[in-house]
């Protein structure tokens, strides 16, 4: 059973809704120099743009986009380009398709290569957390600079099996434990990219 704090929103405190453990490693990894893509935005969002000089951050959802937007402009964050990709089409069952039942149907083919228009190598890490997210790893991969470091949320998720055992070869790094919002605990997985 989850238990959700009553009116809490990531974006209230800044933080990715990753387990704790996670979020501690990502305060050591994150330097002011790096560049960081994320698939679904939040309190993530925040969090990154106050440690690194780039952020890019695409989201699905035009009512959370708005909240999310607004609360980049309230607190005068500069460093971080906010993109909006809706789903489209009806009867879409294809690589860019989403499991949630919501969105059967749609294709996020446009959310998922948004990351396309930058060049390889470019990112310090990929944070994916979003929708249609085995597609958005397999976008990821190349975008990611040697030594670099893709993060999977709800990793534990069955649906995403196929798509982290692309990744068996490379080095990770897994936390499963609680996080913001939710007792129960859950996986984030972190692979770092050799070329």
């Amino acid at each position: 059973m989850l238990f959700w704090k009553f009116n809490y929103k990531p974006i209230d405190d800044e933080i990715p809704w990753i387990p704790f453990r996670a979020q501690k490693w990502l305060k050591k990894y994150l330097k002011p120099d790096m560049k960081v893509f994320e698939y679904g935005s939040g309190g993530s969002t925040l969090f990154f743009a106050r440690r690194v000089v780039q952020v890019v951050s695409v989201e699905h959802n035009r009512e959370w986009f708005d909240q999310v937007y607004s609360a980049i402009q309230q607190k005068s964050i500069t460093n971080c380009r906010y993109l909006l990709q809706e789903p489209e089409g009806e009867g879409y069952n294809g690589i860019y398709s989403c499991t949630t039942k919501f969105y059967r149907g749609k294709s996020f083919e446009r959310y998922v290569k948004t990351i396309d228009e930058y060049p390889d190598g470019y990112f310090d890490l990929v944070a994916v957390d979003g929708r249609a997210r085995p597609a958005c790893m397999a976008h990821a991969i190349c975008k990611i600079r040697p030594g670099g470091y893709l993060l999977l949320d709800n990793a534990e998720r069955k649906v995403y099996n196929e798509a982290k055992a692309k990744l068996d070869k490379l080095k990770r790094i897994k936390f499963y434990g609680p996080g913001p919002g939710l007792i129960r605990p859950w996986q984030a997985i972190f692979w770092q990219i050799e070329r």
